[in-house]
């Protein structure tokens, strides 16, 4: 069945699985040089493939010129992953990292993209390695509404304000692909569990878009 995407706000992704404590063994052992503080969402970030394999900082911008590439230390599990599953699903390489959050933090709340493109599609791909995936929330008039717990990929609408909480007792490991990804207009493999009709935004979004 081809599910449209018009409405999704979160989405279950069947997709080969992924040796998720192969992938958090290798994440964990990266050293911190790699990784760098993201302070518009307060987390540890770790580049595993930019514009032309730049790790750290210097690769998390999408809008560099070249060919998106793994860094050289990306792990060969998560590549492997990602070479025969994810980017032939999306059509396309994007922008890969590693989001590394530990016990009893917070991200701060915001949105993923620019103003300008609020209400626009802004899909963003993203798999748990290790802790829950109802961690993650969204802001609504009616108060935070937490993504449902799977195992599996997801797509979450980016451009929802959103945050997320790790309430677990260990660091929470998630890669995401997302930019210049933004979704994709159908899908034949998924099962949407949120839909954005169901909802309406907080009416001050401003905040969403500041660096607190």
């Amino acid at each position: 069945m081809i599910t449209d995407s018009d409405h999704l706000m979160f989405a279950n992704v069947y997709m080969p699985g992924l040796d998720k404590a192969k992938a958090v063994t290798d994440i964990l052992l990266l050293p911190d040089t790699v990784a760098f503080w993201d302070d518009y969402r307060h987390t540890k970030m770790i580049p595993l493939m930019t514009k032309q394999g730049q790790g750290s900082v210097q690769g998390a911008s999408n809008y560099k010129l070249g060919e998106f590439t793994w860094v050289d230390y990306a792990p060969k599990e998560i590549k492997d992953w990602f070479e025969n599953h994810v980017f032939p699903w999306a059509g396309t390489r994007a922008r890969v990292m590693a989001l590394i959050t530990q016990p009893g933090t917070s991200n701060y709340e915001h949105i993923d993209c620019e103003t300008h493109e609020l209400n626009t599609q802004q899909h963003k791909f993203r798999i748990v390695l290790q802790g829950r995936t109802d961690t993650l929330y969204f802001k609504t008039t009616v108060g935070d509404i937490p993504a449902p717990n799977i195992d599996g990929a997801f797509i979450m609408d980016g451009g929802w304000p959103h945050g997320m909480t790790n309430t677990g007792t260990e660091v929470k490991i998630t890669l995401a692909m997302g930019a210049p990804w933004i979704g994709n207009p159908t899908y034949s493999n998924i099962d949407i569990l949120m839909d954005r009709r169901q909802y309406s935004m907080p009416a001050d979004l401003t905040k969403f878009w500041k660096t607190p």
